[in-house]
């Protein structure tokens, strides 16, 4: 008897351990992840394209390909395609102009990579869907509007 108590005891006590150490490796170490706190809580467009670019002359193209339905019906889920013939993009950021917080997400991409991400968004209301790419010399972008009947983003 006194040797099934000691054993339980060990068995609670190496759960509770590998639960707390469960619960530390699920916590992200700072340097994991690259993020630009002041572009992704930008409240406006234009400050949130700043904070990223600066103040880069932009060029607009058609190298970039934005596909996203006309209409949606529901701003909840709204898919969205993008893609680029562009070469040696270092940064490609997609941005919705109305949302209350409209950097939507922001690659690094390293030589290789091809620009090519399809990714669901919530749309606040009927915004242009800004896709921007940068390469060593020159930043492009690429504007497509989108209608929403019903909003999928709470203002605060």
């Amino acid at each position: 008897m006194y040797q099934r108590r000691t054993f339980l005891k060990k068995l609670s006590d190496s759960s509770l351990y590998i639960l707390t150490l469960g619960a530390f490796l699920n916590q992200p170490l700072k340097g994991w992840a690259k993020w630009n706190q002041e572009a992704f809580q930008a409240k406006e467009f234009q400050k949130s394209v700043k904070a990223i670019y600066g103040s880069t002359p932009i060029e607009s193209t058609d190298q970039i390909k934005i596909e996203a339905p006309d209409v949606a019906e529901n701003g909840l889920s709204v898919p969205v395609s993008v893609s680029s013939s562009i070469k040696q993009i270092e940064n490609l950021s997609i941005f919705i102009e109305n949302n209350p917080l409209p950097l939507i997400a922001n690659y690094h991409l390293k030589d290789g990579m091809i620009p090519e991400f399809s990714l669901r968004v919530k749309v606040a209301k009927s915004s242009n869907i800004h896709v921007m790419v940068q390469t060593a010399d020159k930043l492009y972008s690429s504007t497509r509007k989108i209608q929403v009947t019903l909003g999928g983003c709470a203002e605060d």
